[in-house]
């Protein structure tokens, strides 16, 4: 059981803020906080309990203390109305922070996850820790988010996994034609396990050929140097990839026949189809993990509507809840929030996030820098078919680097780990 203590601070109210966690397993403690210019304290005591609760790559079981009834009563008694009712107050008023309670109603349904509330400013010690964590958040924010000494040392280089992890994808030496077009010349590319990786590059430089590569869609040249593998095996089946591999792409979404119902966009994941069809059989079991998934992602009411009259950002949660059917351990995810609302990119993103905390390994394939989650650190330059770098986030993600992989004087803005390109 690990025990986590939360707390929010704000000056102002609307004001610069913070938010603090103490996480304690056994004798093992970590302390985190953080901040934002402009926000409000209810949004920081929902955001501590967000950070400290994201930062397990695997469910746990946890008991978290919070002096915040809002958040408390919020979790446990309030959210089952607002869901019912579509995230609508008893007054028929959108719910205050609505992008932050979704965020939470997700983590809280991957960890087992007891809701304690204590008396704050009273002596609580732990309490009182979050408290003072929270604070140093708050003048992170006061600093325009500039930290003073970290509370952990972060080393220059981020421990990559080793070359001893499993391989998830392994790439040497590799020519791809599409029709008569060289895409890839002499293309290398390892993705390990428990690797979050950004493929980022401006159109054309060979993200959509490197998505079908990885499908199955079209192969590599016969070469005596190139070596092409999925989970260590070089001769594979490409339906159990496909089991192991939930890919969306543009593509897939793109050509998915309109008429399919829901339910069964969900249900064709398992036969990697377009739709279903009378000869496929779905057993009890698969069945009821379809709804699992709808569930998860928000989508349970839409089962029986057609693809075709869902909206972009709902086609492409059923698309995701398609590639998750499986449960693989992959997810390959093709620029997922182009073409959404900022409220539907959000959520969606929220939902890319949990996938991670479950554990899964994701590969994101991009020219937007506002869809690079702060789990993904590792970030590969493409351009023109070529790997022009391949680095932590922190490194590659600068005005210098990124003007000159999109051949544009571009400026990036950066806060609680996310990046924006902005113009000049």
């Amino acid at each position: 059981m690990i025990d986590i203590y939360t707390d929010g601070a704000c000056s102002g109210n609307p004001g610069p803020g913070g938010w603090g966690a103490l996480l304690r397993h056994g004798e093992t403690e970590t302390e985190i906080c953080g901040g934002e210019p402009g926000t409000t304290n209810n949004r920081m005591e929902l955001l501590a309990v967000i950070e400290a609760l994201q930062s397990f790559t695997e469910p746990v079981k946890a008991r978290v203390y919070t002096d915040s009834q809002y958040v408390q009563k919020g979790i446990s008694e309030w959210i089952h109305s607002w869901k019912r009712r579509g995230w609508k107050t008893a007054g028929k008023e959108p719910v205050k922070n609505e992008d932050l309670w979704r965020r939470l109603d997700a983590l809280a349904a991957t960890h087992t996850v007891e809701w304690r509330w204590v008396r704050g400013h009273n002596g609580h010690p732990e309490n009182e820790r979050a408290d003072a964590l929270a604070r140093t958040g708050l003048e992170q924010a006061r600093r325009g988010g500039k930290p003073g000494k970290p509370l952990v040392e972060i080393p220059d280089q981020p421990p990559r996994p080793s070359a001893n992890t499993k391989a998830i994808v392994e790439i040497e030496h590799a020519t791809v034609y599409r029709g008569e077009t060289c895409v890839f010349s002499d293309f290398s590319f390892v993705l390990r396990e428990g690797e979050h990786a950004a493929i980022l590059g401006p159109n054309g430089a060979g993200k959509s050929t490197l998505l079908k590569l990885l499908s199955g869609e079209v192969h590599a040249m016969p070469n005596d140097d190139t070596r092409w593998a999925l989970f260590g095996e070089e001769r594979w089946n490409v339906w159990d990839v496909r089991k192991q591999i939930g890919i969306v792409s543009h593509d897939l979404q793109r050509e998915y026949l309109i008429c399919a119902e829901g339910l069964n966009v969900i249900l064709s994941g398992f036969y990697a189809s377009n739709d279903t069809y009378a000869y496929q059989e779905f057993t009890k079991t698969q069945l009821t993990r379809a709804y699992e998934v709808m569930q998860e992602l928000g989508i349970a009411p839409l089962a029986g509507r057609r693809f075709g009259h869902l909206s972009t950002g709902e086609q492409r949660r059923f698309l995701l809840g398609r590639a998750l059917v499986h449960d693989p351990p992959v997810l390959v995810l093709d620029e997922p929030t182009s073409g959404l609302d900022l409220k539907a990119c959000f959520q969606y993103l929220d939902l890319l996030r949990v996938q991670i905390a479950k554990g899964k390994t994701v590969l994101l394939v991009t020219h937007h820098l506002h869809e690079i989650p702060p789990e993904i650190d590792r970030v590969i330059f493409l351009k023109e078919g070529k790997i022009l770098d391949d680095r932590p986030k922190r490194i590659l993600l600068t005005n210098e680097q990124v003007s000159r992989l999109f051949d544009s004087q571009i400026t990036l803005v950066q806060a609680n780990g996310w990046y924006q390109a902005l113009p000049g």
